[in-house]
């Protein structure tokens, strides 16, 4: 007979990964490869699986393979709710799946993080299949005609975008009045000359974000060029940045005040080159970001830019949905915040009296 410390400590691990939702997008294995995976003999995983059977934990189907037992499912609050995201380093990616996970753990969700690093995943498409709901956090390219049918015929909504035109229920961190509340602070201290600078791969909303800094600029007759420069996909926008404006610097191609970055990575990269060339930022030349992330507002100088608003509200109603019987979205295509707080911060300043 197996020592019961060892096939008790099986029984944690497969129990485990039924409430984590390891089990969600692959199959239960067998026992053989249960034994394999945990590092016993399989009669070891054998007693533990029996057990398991016999507690109505797991079942198994027609087939005779291993599925997890209607009534613990009932039970047990399984992570059943995907949070779907690009698989790169971001401290952004990581507050929005913070953001997501917080939620869901103060109000008994469970919810499972899966990654992916294309579209043609077979993850992508199991997760939204297979969960009783799905955000997507999406990523530069724009999801193919063949992912639209799965998205739209399951309960699937976009964070941190907008595919209303897709069919899909999208959450759009930042209006466009907000965007342009960054920009009318910079107007407000005196700047007149403001570039835009992007180093994020171009994605939809990237290209919103220069296309509202465009409009606004010709609106408010402020000049202005645009400095793109992309990363490679899953690559840090950061250095890019810091590269394309140490250019900048160093050959004298900008007579700008100020600087907006689309994203804070690009506004790091950059006030990382001005401060090697002993430019004061927020005196000298004032930089700041369309949106911030932590730890944004400790850096020195701390960088102007709009807070994550708050998301309380909106999640509730996805994570009602996710769990209702309800096939159809009812509300808004469209949800954004009312508010997406500015942070002033001390990278952006008033126009030097010299300019």
């Amino acid at each position: 007979m197996a020592a019961p410390s060892k096939y008790n400590e099986v029984m944690s691990v497969i129990e485990r990964r039924i409430r984590e939702g390891d089990y969600l997008l692959n199959s239960i294995p067998g026992e053989r490869k249960i034994a394999e995976e945990t590092g016993v003999s399989y009669m070891t995983a054998r007693r533990a699986v029996l057990e398991l059977l016999d507690q109505e934990v797991l079942i198994r189907g027609p087939s005779g393979a291993l599925e997890v037992h209607p009534s613990y499912t009932k039970k047990a609050k399984l992570a059943d709710i995907v949070l779907l995201y690009p698989a790169y380093p971001s401290t952004y990616l990581t507050q929005l799946r913070g953001l997501v996970s917080d939620y869901a753990e103060k109000h008994g969700i469970g919810l499972r993080p899966v990654q992916f690093v294309h579209w043609d995943e077979k993850n992508v498409v199991d997760a939204v299949e297979q969960a009783r709901g799905t955000f997507v956090i999406p990523y530069g390219p724009v999801i193919p005609q063949r992912l639209l049918d799965p998205f739209q015929s399951n309960k699937v909504v976009i964070l941190d975008g907008d595919f209303t035109s897709q069919g899909l229920p999208s959450i759009r961190l930042f209006s466009d009045k907000c965007v342009e509340a960054v920009l009318d602070h910079l107007y407000e201290l005196g700047h007149r000359d403001i570039d835009c600078i992007n180093t994020q791969n171009r994605n939809p909303e990237i290209d919103r974000r220069i296309d509202i800094w465009k409009h606004w600029r010709y609106e408010n007759d402020v000049a202005g060029e645009l400095r793109d420069d992309p990363a490679p996909l899953f690559s840090d926008p950061t250095i890019v940045a810091y590269r394309l404006m140490s250019r900048l610097l160093d050959k004298r191609r900008t007579d700008a005040t100020a600087i907006v970055a689309t994203t804070c990575p690009a506004a790091i990269g950059a006030i990382r080159a001005c401060w090697e060339r002993k430019i004061r930022v927020g005196q000298d030349l004032s930089i700041c970001a369309i949106n911030i992330e932590p730890p944004a507002e400790f850096f020195c100088p701390s960088i102007t830019g709009l807070a994550t608003p708050d998301l309380t509200g909106i999640l509730g109603g996805c994570f009602e949905w996710f769990g209702s019987r309800s096939e159809v979205w009812r509300g808004q295509q469209l949800i954004e915040p009312k508010e997406s707080a500015l942070f002033a911060g001390e990278s952006a300043g008033r126009v030097p009296a010299t300019k």
